[in-house]
């Protein structure tokens, strides 16, 4: 079967299954999401074993049950994020919203350099984009899905709530661009570089880190914003706005770059160990340090 061939039947079933679930109120979908989401990656194996793999990996201590719990809450909030993304009304989603250090992230705004937002897969960061695109220009960069079809109806859905998507592969000169004209430019740190990464410390263990975020602040001066989605137990979110963290006094060498990179990814660390029910323990984060760039 053709690539295509197979993209537009997938997304034709994609389809279908919105189409089905906008019939049935929200509360139900929402609720019906979650359960699907525990029931099915459990019932399938669905990356089950990588994510308890690398949970084993980070947290030794921890018992089975422990372990079994974080995965069951992992998949929950995935199936919640996702009913919230394609079913739920932003608006109503925004009155569930609350941020911590606001502040922080409107005084970088004002510098008027342009500001990287840099976070990771954690709570519904979705949502979290929509908030912040409705009050300042924002961007977000991001890979393409293998399912084009997919990709551009999901894209569709976040240019619909002012998030302007850069595709990753080509990002360098859209983000130079929107960074000039002072928008937030969010990148999301917290999967394997691979041989396009530097070598970091992550989370106790050897990582390859990306380094877009570092580069391009020692290379432009803009700030960098660290800010995270935290889905409360109540099911309401808490964007926080760290402080900011600035590139000056860092030369754009591979030594700087690579000390500015690992001070960005310890923030995001600290937010893992602290709600790790809401990474998204899927990606083979470690996967590729072998290929990263030492100093």
């Amino acid at each position: 079967m053709k690539k295509s061939t197979k993209s537009k039947i997938e997304f034709f079933f994609f389809k279908l299954f919105i189409d089905i679930f906008k019939v049935f109120p929200y509360r139900f979908t929402r609720s019906f999401l979650a359960k699907l989401f525990v029931f099915g990656t459990s019932a399938f194996n669905i990356r089950l074993s990588v994510a308890k793999k690398q949970l084993k990996m980070v947290f030794p201590d921890k018992t089975e049950k422990e372990i079994k719990t974080i995965l069951k809450k992992m998949f929950y909030n995935m199936g919640l994020t996702t009913a919230e993304s394609y079913f739920g009304n932003t608006e109503k989603l925004f009155e569930t919203c609350e941020t911590k250090g606001w502040e922080n992230l409107k005084g970088a705004v004002e510098k008027r350099k342009g500001v990287i937002l840099v976070t990771g897969h954690f709570g519904n960061w979705e949502l979290a984009g929509k908030y912040i695109a409705a009050h300042f220009d924002m961007a977000v960069v991001g890979k393409r899905q293998r399912n084009r079809y997919f990709d551009n109806y999901t894209n569709a859905v976040r240019l619909k709530d002012n998030v302007i998507v850069i595709d990753k592969k080509n990002a360098l000169r859209p983000i130079l661009k929107m960074l000039g004209e002072g928008y937030i430019v969010s990148l999301l740190m917290d999967q394997n570089a691979g041989r396009n990464g530097v070598l970091t410390d992550f989370l106790g263990h050897e990582a390859s880190t990306f380094v877009g975020a570092a580069k391009i602040a020692i290379k432009t001066g803009c700030p960098i914003a660290p800010a995270y989605a935290i889905r409360k137990d109540d099911g309401s979110h808490l964007f926080i706005c760290e402080d900011i963290i600035s590139p000056e006094g860092f030369k754009n060498n591979l030594e700087d770059i690579t000390k500015f990179t690992e001070i960005i990814s310890k923030n995001i660390e600290k937010y893992i160990y602290q709600y790790p029910h809401l990474w998204f323990w899927v990606h083979k984060r470690w996967k590729g340090y072998k290929k990263a760039r030492k100093i």
